[in-house]
């Protein structure tokens, strides 16, 4: 039996943050300083809207395939698939950057396996794709998508980064503050329902 669990990518597999504010910093010219934990990259780093367009735009165009992994992703990934899991990757960019989000993950996750569900869709875009997979379980860095992922998966989880400006968790929602909590999390879980390796 096929054990689905789905990640998302930024801030959960790869550094986006950094990332996005070293682009921003060459697109600008100067040095980019974070002012805040606002999960907008505007208010965050205390920039006009049209320099964070002028960021986004070279993003978009150059950037999506270079985003750099977190050293505990291929732990993370290695531990799911240790416990029998399939591991996919559902993240909220357009499908044309599915390819560079591929390079990004250097094979952690197969092309096959990244679901791209686009820049502006809604948190239920992913519970869609999370209930078509028949996931069991999901860990996000968003609120949104972890609560929209209640009732789509049996366990949705939290990575608390201290985001700003964000609706609050749900009741159900697991909240951890370290990713490598989550294949213990999901290990807990497969051994309740008997399912997978750590049955």
């Amino acid at each position: 039996m096929t054990i689905n669990i789905a990640i998302d990518v930024d801030g959960i597999a790869t550094d986006f943050d950094a990332h996005w504010r070293k682009c921003a910093e060459e697109v600008l010219g100067f040095p980019v300083i974070k002012h805040n934990e606002q999960h907008s990259m505007g208010l965050r780093y205390g920039l006009f809207k049209k320099d964070v367009d002028a960021v986004w735009d070279v993003f978009h165009q150059s950037k999506w395939a270079s985003v750099p992994l977190y050293d505990h992703a291929s732990e993370l990934v290695l531990a799911l698939e240790d416990l029998g899991g399939t591991v996919w990757a559902v993240t909220r960019i357009d499908e044309r950057h599915q390819s560079a989000r591929a390079e990004s993950l250097a094979g952690l996750i197969p092309a096959g396996r990244i679901v791209c569900v686009g820049h502006n869709a809604p948190a239920s875009a992913k519970a869609a794709v999370l209930r078509a997979l028949g996931a069991v379980a999901f860990l996000d860095d968003h609120p949104a998508n972890a609560n929209a992922a209640l009732g789509a998966v049996s366990l949705s989880v939290l990575l608390d980064r201290g985001y700003h400006g964000l609706e609050a968790s749900e009741y159900g929602v697991t909240v951890i503050d370290d990713a490598m909590d989550f294949p213990v999390l999901v290990e807990q879980l497969l051994r309740r329902t008997g399912r997978g390796r750590a049955a």
